[in-house]
């Protein structure tokens, strides 16, 4: 829904008033431009959700109201959902993971300005996820974060640890230190031992490669996508209960692991995109 600024700028000038407590009647261009986005976030909460349900237009005060209702609620919601997830988070010794998940997101909770500054996200979300957070700021990414944080978790925790940490060191020796997704390695060592039909657990030899690549060899793009893509169905079917929104999210990584495979195979490298 569409507000003319008319009716936006008595929303900001209430803001601003609150703002300085009264004590100013001006602010800096800066300051008045991040009110308007405030405002324009909080309406776009209440927009969102009310879209397909109803076509009633409301004053845009009464958006605002209703969209910073929905946004307070949506914090308290995820930082609920951030501190039961929390409680048995595991970064199997990754730094980058380990500190953007219980520093770097605590703090934004810590920090984040839900009345003068919604639109804010803070922090970088320096721990890379398997579907990139997109199209959105504030609240509303790091709930994505959090929740695509919490889909990984659910995936590695199936694994035993040391199991996951041995992977990981055989992918890279100083994979403490480095800022890959460690879900990835995980999945892609799995959908490759599946291709290939070699039980998970242990390590692969020469011959596992040499099958590896010439199963990539003999498959189209397009055969290769839909295989990985069925290997990854029975796999969450039969270890995680068919949940599907774990299944879509790891499903995101399949087309880049499919040139990643081609790849490896096309010069030789195998052995550096994924273990087996």
């Amino acid at each position: 829904m569409d507000y003319e600024i008319e009716e936006l700028l008595p929303i900001v000038a209430e803001l601003a008033e609150k703002c300085t407590s009264k004590e100013s009647t001006s602010i800096s261009y800066e300051k008045a431009r991040q009110l308007m986005e405030a405002v324009l976030y909080c309406i776009h909460q209440n927009v969102e959700e009310n879209s397909l349900c109803s076509r009633e237009k409301v004053s845009a005060k009464e958006a605002y109201r209703l969209g910073y209702e929905k946004l307070v609620k949506k914090v308290k919601e995820t930082q609920n959902f951030y501190n039961e997830m929390i409680v048995n988070f595991k970064a199997y010794g990754n730094e980058n993971y380990y500190n953007t998940v219980t520093k770097a997101i605590s703090g934004f909770f810590m920090y984040y300005d839900v009345k003068f500054a919604p639109q804010e996200t803070i922090i970088t979300m320096d721990y890379p996820t398997i579907c990139p957070v997109t199209g959105c700021t504030g609240i509303d990414a790091i709930a994505q974060y959090v929740e695509y944080i919490s889909y990984e978790q659910r995936f590695l925790s199936a694994l035993p640890e040391a199991y996951v940490v041995e992977v990981l060191l055989k992918f890279q020796r100083n994979y403490k230190k480095q800022f890959d997704n460690i879900c990835s390695v995980l999945l892609r060592h799995i959908l490759g031992c599946l291709c290939i039909e070699r039980k998970i657990g242990g390590f692969g030899t020469e011959q596992d490669y040499i099958r590896l690549d010439k199963m990539i060899k003999e498959c189209e793009k397009n055969e290769l996508q839909e295989k990985l893509t069925n290997l990854l169905t029975g796999l969450v079917e039969n270890k995680y209960q068919g949940e599907e929104r774990l299944f879509e999210y790891l499903k995101g990584d399949v087309e880049n692991f499919v040139e990643y495979l081609r790849n490896g195979s096309r010069y030789d490298k195998l052995k550096r995109v994924l273990v087996i």
